[in-house]
């Protein structure tokens, strides 16, 4: 069910100059700027679908769509942005979208596609500060649980937050168990300074508490990461793994965005108006990640006795800086 859809707001009803004439607000809020040489005066082609604008200065020709995730795709963009609103509300299908704005499912996957690799471009350097936990979880989950292993479809995650003093997290970043990570729903101690060196800026304090079992005390960060697998199933069913990273960055995306509050159709707007993307071939041609070992032994209590000398480790960096 798509009842989310229902309070996206459509472009449907809009012709294609006018689409272009937002977009063309969109990427140049305070004028054009030829991409070459940065000058604001232009000349416009109108001999084609789209406008071109040609510099004056160097002669770059620059169409609307240059270099946004439109580019080359001869979609309208009344669809396009219908897309994206509708992907700002929530979880949308491949089969839904193409029913929804008239494309085929082919053209609806890839679309999709495309908008999510924005997503995930919009969070790479963002990095968690304040207070961080930590947390796992598992994409893909089956719900008769496979002892001692992962289904074949299964893979797991660490899911960081920044909380705030009640608890409440705020930012969050996912990444997928590049193997070692995790070890049967648990982080390893590797994977936890994997997650921070690359996601936790150096002034923030990370918490590694963890019990007897080593479960870390984290359920809201948890509950976050919940949400965001059940919309996958819901929406999506099986994802394959070459892809998960960029499902599980849309949840992360669009999350990050109800937090911080404004306009999330708007806001998405002006990223895919200003961001590029793959072709079908790089999105197709995307390398598998390492399945992680869950089935070979390892000693649980050397792991917890680590992870806590590990916390005791970062407390004590932490307050000597």
């Amino acid at each position: 069910m798509h009842l989310h859809a229902l309070k996206a707001p459509t472009f449907l009803h809009l012709s294609e100059a006018q689409c272009s004439e937002m977009l063309f607000r969109i990427r140049w809020p305070e004028g054009y700027r030829c991409p070459r040489c940065r000058s604001s005066g232009y000349s416009v082609i109108r001999t084609r679908r789209l406008p071109l604008y040609e510099c004056v200065d160097c002669r770059k020709q620059c169409s609307v769509i240059s270099g946004t995730v439109m580019e080359r795709s001869r979609t309208p963009l009344s669809k396009w942005f219908t897309a994206a609103a509708l992907i700002a509300y929530g979880c949308v299908s491949a089969a839904y979208l193409a029913r929804r704005i008239g494309v085929t499912y082919k053209t609806a996957w890839l679309m999709l596609h495309k908008l999510r690799d924005a997503m995930a471009g919009a969070l790479e350097g963002e990095l968690l500060t304040g207070l961080v936990r930590l947390h796992t979880g598992i994409a893909n989950r089956h719900l008769i649980p496979s002892f001692g292993g992962l289904h074949p479809t299964e893979h797991p995650y660490i899911i960081g937050a920044s909380v705030n003093e009640a608890g409440e997290p705020e930012r969050i970043r996912i990444a997928l168990d590049s193997g070692g990570d995790t070890y049967k729903g648990k982080i390893t101690p590797e994977g936890a300074l994997h997650f921070i060196g690359q996601y936790v800026d150096a002034s923030g304090t990370v918490e590694l508490t963890v019990d007897s079992p080593g479960r870390l005390d984290a359920l809201a960060v948890k509950k976050i990461g919940w949400s965001i697998e059940c919309d996958i199933r819901m929406f999506h069913g099986t994802v394959g793994a070459k892809h998960l990273h960029y499902y599980l960055q849309e949840g992360v995306y669009r999350y990050i965005g109800k937090r911080t509050g404004g306009d999330a159709v708007a806001k998405l707007m002006r990223l895919f108006g200003s961001s590029g993307a793959p072709d079908r071939r790089a999105i197709v041609g995307r390398p598998e990640p390492p399945r992680p070992d869950w089935i070979s032994y390892r000693n649980m209590h050397r792991m917890n006795r680590r992870m806590r000398e590990l916390a005791a480790e970062l407390s004590t960096a932490k307050s000597s800086a």
